[in-house]
């Protein structure tokens, strides 16, 4: 994960000296609703989430390549634990998450100029999510994940975006968000 980090950073900052004259931050931000299923619980969460976005392409006025990190944190509660061949319900608990993602965007939001009113993007990552609670201690879901969303020229909901996590051990998160775009 290091080295992919270390990659990231490099291109990074090798496009930022390369390309001038276009916006390359946006910042959104919104609630996400996550269903998590493991081999011992299952699970809601519903999670208030800040998405700064870096576009680090542009392959022209309607064609980003983006690197974006979602930091993600909220309330949910698990359906069932399974225990000793029982199954116990467990409290509501604070979750967490911090997908990290790198999106082709296309159409509306993908530059500042763009001329069009609909955009999408597709793209993939790793994100790693965990909760807090005085229940047994969670094992935390980590692994790639991929995402895609579109953009509308609306208000006050003007992004949403279904993201999709292959945990480790078979472990998945299924994630649905509403977003306003800055």
């Amino acid at each position: 994960m290091k080295k992919v980090f270390v990659f990231l950073m490099i291109i990074i900052g090798l496009q930022s000296f390369s390309q001038f004259g276009y916006k390359k931050f946006y910042f959104t931000t919104g609630i996400t609703g996550q269903y998590l299923t493991t081999s011992k619980y299952t699970g809601f969460d519903v999670n208030l989430t800040f998405i700064p976005r870096y576009n680090f392409v542009e392959f022209n006025p309607e064609a980003t390549l983006s690197v974006e990190i979602r930091p993600q944190i909220g309330a949910g509660f698990r359906n069932w634990y399974s225990r000793d061949g029982r199954h116990l319900s467990f409290p509501t608990r604070v979750s967490y998450a911090s997908p990290l993602l790198i999106n082709f965007n296309w159409g509306l939001s993908s530059e500042e100029n763009s001329q069009y009113l609909f955009g999408l993007y597709i793209g993939c990552g790793y994100n790693y999510a965990n909760v807090i609670s005085k229940t047994p201690s969670y094992e935390a879901i980590h692994g790639f994940v991929i995402d895609a969303g579109i953009h509308f020229d609306s208000s006050p909901i003007s992004h949403l975006s279904l993201m999709y996590t292959f945990g480790n051990k078979g472990n998945r998160i299924y994630g649905f968000g509403f977003y306003y775009d800055f």
